[in-house]
C-alpha cells in the first residue's frame, strides 16, 4: 500500500540530484510503500538524464516537468501529483536518512494529537571545515535545524525548513499549498514559504511536529561558504519578510515601513562604518548583514508600493 510521496523539487543540480535520488532508493520503508517525484524546474535533459538512471531500482519513480520557474510552484506541482497519504520533501541537494521516510510516516500515524506536518534533523555537510565567521545563531540561514533529541510539538521559537519537511497531504491542500510570491525563483533566493505554510496549518488547529529521528544532511557548495553568499542570503531573507506578511497593508502603512526600515539602514551604516575605523572586524561583519537584511525589505515594500498601491 502506497502511503508517503518522497518529493525532491530539483533546478539545475544534476549532480546534487544524483545523492539524493540515491539515498531515497535506499530507504528502510518497504518499497511498495512509497513513490519518487522528481520536479523538474528547468526541464533539462542532463537531469532527466540522472533519474533514468534509477528506473531500474525498483522503485516507484516519477519524472515531472513544472515550467514555471519557482520552489513554491515546483512543490505544488509534486502536491498535484503525489498519490500518498502523506508528502515529503527532500531539497536536491540534501540526502536522507535510510530510515527518514519511515520515521516520518510513524510519526504521523503515532503522535497524539496527530500531526498535520512533521519536519525533523538537518544537519549540514560543509565538505571541510566550517568557515569561521558562520556563527551558529547563522546556521539557521544554511537549513540547520536540530532542536534535541526528544520529539515534540513545534515550539513558538522552533522551525523547520523545506530540506526535511513532510505534510499530510489534505492538511497543506486544505491551505492552499506554497504561496507561489515566496521560495526560491531560479538564483534568486526569496524564503518563507514554509514558515507560512506551517503557521496557516497552526491557525486551522493542525499540529506541527518535530522528529527527530527524521534525519538529513544539506549539502554546503562551496559558493556559501563565502562572505559574500550570506550577505545575498540575508538580503533576500529581508525581501522574503514584507511578502510573507499576512494582510495586505495600506499604502500609508508601506510608507510608514520603508520610511522606519531606511533609517535602520543609516544605523546599520554607521555602525559598519564605526566598526571598519576602529578595527571591530566582527562588530562590522555582524552590521553589514544587518544592513543587507533590512536593503531587502526596502526592495520589497518599494516592489510592493510600485506594483500594487498607484
Amino acid at each position: 500500500m502506497l502511503r508517503i510521496s518522497a518529493v525532491i523539487c530539483t533546478y539545475k543540480r544534476a549532480d546534487y540530484l544524483r545523492t539524493a535520488l540515491r539515498s531515497l532508493c535506499e530507504q528502510s520503508l518497504p518499497r511498495e510503500q512509497y513513490e519518487i517525484i522528481v520536479i523538474d524546474n528547468a526541464g533539462e535533459t542532463e537531469t532527466e538524464r540522472v533519474v533514468s538512471e534509477f528506473k531500474n531500482h525498483g522503485v516507484d519513480l516519477h519524472y515531472v516537468i513544472e515550467p514555471q520557474i519557482g520552489l513554491s510552484h515546483a512543490r505544488n506541482k509534486a502536491l498535484d501529483e503525489a498519490r500518498g497519504e502523506y508528502i515529503a520533501y527532500l531539497d536536491d541537494d540534501a540526502r536522507a536518512d535510510a530510515h527518514w521516510l519511515e520515521s516520518l510516516v510513524e510519526t504521523f500515524e503515532e503522535v497524539k494529537p496527530e500531526a498535520s506536518a512533521v519536519g525533523g534533523r538537518v544537519w549540514l555537510d560543509w565538505h571541510g571545515e566550517k568557515p569561521a565567521w558562520v556563527h551558529d545563531e547563522q546556521l539557521s540561514l544554511f537549513s540547520f535545524v536540530d532542536h534535541g533529541d526528544d520529539g515534540h510539538a513545534l515550539r513558538r521559537d522552533e522551525y523547520l525548513v523545506g530540506a526535511n519537511i513532510a505534510f499530510q497531504v489534505s492538511a497543506l491542500k486544505a491551505v492552499g499549498g506554497f504561496d507561489g510570491k515566496l521560495g526560491r525563483q531560479g538564483s534568486v533566493l526569496l524564503s518563507g514559504e514554509e514558515a507560512k505554510v506551517l503557521h496557516e496549518i497552526n491557525e486551522r488547529g493542525g499540529t506541527v511536529y518535530y522528529e527527530p529521528a527524521a534525519v538529513v544532511w544539506h549539502s554546503i557548495h562551496p559558493s556559501r561558504k563565502r562572505p559574500s553568499w550570506l550577505l545575498r542570503r540575508m538580503f533576500w531573507d529581508g525581501a522574503s519578510q514584507p511578502l510573507a506578511d499576512r494582510g495586505r497593508p495600506t499604502r500609508g502603512a508601506l510608507l510608514r515601513a520603508v520610511m522606519f526600515d531606511l533609517r535602520q539602514c543609516l544605523g546599520w551604516s554607521a555602525s559598519a562604518l564605526a566598526a571598519t575605523l576602529r578595527g571591530r572586524k566582527q562588530t562590522a561583519w555582524e552590521s553589514f548583514l544587518g544592513l543587507s537584511q533590512r536593503a531587502g525589505r526596502v526592495r520589497s515594500q518599494l516592489r510592493m508600493l510600485a506594483s500594487n498601491h498607484h
